[in-house]
């Protein structure tokens, strides 16, 4: 399989604080809460570098499509009890809590009721998803951003999206309840849980 981030591992992170500072990485962080005590999925998950904080307290999966971006996560979630896999996420044992952190936003639809439908397959009955991603923009300069992002995605990593998804309709579409939500930038970045009904 090619790494089609290969180009971008070594100052992604770097580029996303340069444009959003801590607003991308506290929206991944804020709904997180015992972590210590579940057993955790991460799906695409990048270089890890947001989680290393919370390592020592982490266990479970971390998927991850790109092998350059999964290297980098190992490095920097070392301490975590993470076992870490290369490819698209296959269900197979239950998790307490699934995170999904700006991946959606570069998934068809299709692709996301079907990852929605094997993520219900493997989360516990009291089980929650944890989501945040950018939403639609508040301000021409967040609309021009998001414009430059998709288009930028588009042609160095050859992501299929040209929109954002209707999140919300596709999680409802699969059986899911939002139960809990914080708004970072006006709202074009939410963070979400969302459990079975």
């Amino acid at each position: 399989m090619k790494d089609k981030y290969s180009l971008l591992t070594a100052w992604y992170s770097s580029l996303v604080k340069l444009i959003f500072g801590e607003k991308l990485k506290e929206s991944k962080l804020c709904l997180l809460e015992d972590t210590e005590s579940k057993r955790v999925l991460i799906i695409g998950g990048g270089d890890g570098l947001d989680y290393r904080e919370i390592a020592p307290d982490i266990s479970g999966e971390y998927w991850e499509l790109s092998s350059s971006m999964l290297k980098k996560a190992k490095e920097n979630l070392k301490l975590s009890q993470l076992d870490f896999y290369l490819g698209n996420f296959k269900a197979g044992e239950k998790f307490d809590e699934v995170w999904l952190h700006f991946l959606l936003d570069t998934m068809p639809d299709e692709a996301i009721e079907l990852l929605l439908e094997e993520i219900k397959l493997v989360l516990d009955t009291n089980g929650r998803i944890v989501f945040s991603d950018f939403f639609h923009p508040k301000s021409h300069r967040q609309q021009f951003l998001n414009q430059v992002m998709i288009t930028f995605f588009r042609v160095v990593v050859g992501h299929h999206r040209n929109d954002l998804p209707e999140y919300e309709k596709l999680f409802f579409k699969r059986g899911f309840v939002k139960t809990d939500e914080r708004l970072f930038m006006e709202g074009w970045v939410k963070a979400q849980v969302w459990r079975s009904k």
